[in-house]
């Protein structure tokens, strides 16, 4: 992997041809603007980012729109990568650059709530999206009316994804960045991601009113809030499997469930821990207990 990411970032051209490449993955194009500009500096990454943007532009016009979705999508998620790339040389830490995105799609979702469409219209817009992205043209009456039923919840699911996407996009961008560079910051960084006490509670907060009151804002904030508290409680994960000296093949089951119909039990367990350690501090437990 070492090899693949020194190659990437040896000429620019080599960067955005595998950024065009692996444009219709948007995770793995993300995290390649990531470690551009972390490796490049911002400007830089902009540039980049516009330069493979501007291919799949040509692209989508030569194939006659063919490639048109491709293109916004990649072009979103690259620009977005650079910015996150951005933001971790200017922080200067993982976490800080994790509190900073989770800080920027929460006030998104205050800003769609307040300012945005009726929530009616908005979730009938999305369900009619989630339909064709899931099952296409072949999408059932019952199959569509379970993503209907969803109605109220899609506009946060959909940033609670975004939220996923971008710090998906980080870790990887960052620990290929470390790779790069042969150093092992990655590990000890990500094992102490937290929200902090900040942005901690008012998320607690948030997903405790979730369960007696569902309101549009309430209900766009506490996704985010939740798959907030799942990164964190995979990073006390992490931090326990090394504090005890285990091998991290211990993690990989709970892994392959969390990309299994079975997801909502780790999802839930996690999300748990991450929200428990908010409150009460559990790395620092674990260290003394090993």
């Amino acid at each position: 992997m070492r090899i693949f990411v020194q190659w990437v970032l040896s000429q620019r051209y080599w960067l955005v041809l595998a950024a065009i490449v692996f444009s219709p993955l948007p995770l793995f194009a993300s995290a390649l603007m990531v470690v551009n500009t972390l490796h490049r500096g911002t400007r830089e990454g902009l540039v980049t980012a516009l330069v493979a943007s501007a291919v799949l532009a040509l692209l989508a016009v030569v194939t006659a729109g063919q490639w048109l979705e491709v293109a916004v999508i990649g072009a979103v998620t690259m620009f977005a990568g650079a910015l996150i790339g951005a933001l971790l040389r200017w922080g200067g830490l993982l976490m800080l650059a994790f509190q900073g995105t989770v800080l920027a799609l929460s006030l998104i979702a205050v800003g769609i709530t307040l300012l945005g469409p009726e929530p009616e219209t908005l979730s009938r817009v999305l369900a009619e999206r989630f339909v064709v992205l899931i099952w296409g043209d072949t999408a059932t009456r019952e199959q569509i009316a379970v993503v209907e039923s969803w109605g109220p919840m899609l506009t946060g699911i959909t940033l609670a994804a975004a939220l996923a996407q971008l710090v998906g996009a980080m870790l990887l961008g960052y620990w290929w960045f470390a790779l790069a560079r042969a150093e092992a910051h990655f590990g000890p960084e990500f094992r102490q991601l937290r929200l902090g006490r900040v942005l901690g509670i008012p998320a607690i907060i948030v997903v405790g009113i979730g369960f007696f009151v569902q309101t549009p804002l309430v209900q766009n904030l506490a996704p985010i809030a939740l798959f907030a508290f799942l990164f964190q409680g995979i990073s006390v994960m992490h931090a326990w499997v090394h504090a005890r000296g285990w091998n991290a093949a211990w993690l990989w089951p709970v892994y392959i469930l969390l990309v299994t119909p079975w997801a909502a039990v780790p999802f839930g367990g996690l999300s748990a821990i991450g929200l428990l350690d908010n409150i009460f501090t559990l790395r620092p437990r674990l260290q003394t207990n090993a």
